[in-house]
């Protein structure tokens, strides 16, 4: 009797409205809409680090700047240039296993170790940028402990509502896969 439900139900459900070629096309690496949108914030974030490691020499004093402090900007920016191609990565490629379980499983994994990269990158990153500007100043005054203590701040509760968010994708994905394998 649930054999006969369930084809039944199967029968009557209307065909989808999308072609098979659009949904073919979707599945491919080049147009999936998530996946071009994510494209184009890659390439945006990139041009504004990369441009940012170019000007920067010449508009932010780098010449008056200790090396270990112009080194530590450029790793940091190439870190996060990294970053957004990793992402990009992990996003467009989650389908690694022979069953969706596997895949999702492996994908959880990914997904936390981008996490944990995410996060640092970020607070890293943050930290190495005003390092670089507070280095060529000879003596610190209040209003440069208030700006440090503010930037501290900042940099703590972006690294918290990050790891949050990426914690929430986590558990989603976790959940669906212990929905799958139980």
């Amino acid at each position: 009797m649930e054999l006969e439900n369930l084809k039944s139900q199967f029968n009557s459900v209307e065909a989808s409205a999308m072609s098979k070629e659009m949904l073919i096309a979707m599945l491919s690496m080049n147009q999936h809409p998530t996946l071009k949108r994510i494209r184009i914030q890659l390439l945006v974030e990139s041009t504004a680090w990369i441009l940012f490691l170019a000007l920067y020499y010449n508009l932010f004093d780098g010449d008056q700047k200790p090396v270990f402090w112009n080194i530590a900007l450029i790793i940091s920016v190439g870190l996060m240039l990294v970053h957004n191609f990793l992402g990009y990565q992990v996003i467009g490629h989650p389908v690694k296993g022979t069953n969706i379980a596997q895949s999702l499983k492996l994908y959880l994994l990914k997904l936390k170790k981008y996490a944990y990269l995410s996060v640092s990158a970020r607070v890293f990153s943050l930290c190495m940028l005003l390092g670089y500007f507070l280095s060529g100043i000879e003596v610190l005054e209040q209003r440069h402990y208030v700006s440090i203590i503010v930037f501290g701040l900042i940099t703590i509760i972006q690294a918290i509502v990050l790891w949050r968010i990426w914690a929430k994708r986590i558990q989603i994905i976790s959940s669906k896969y212990q929905q799958l394998t139980s």
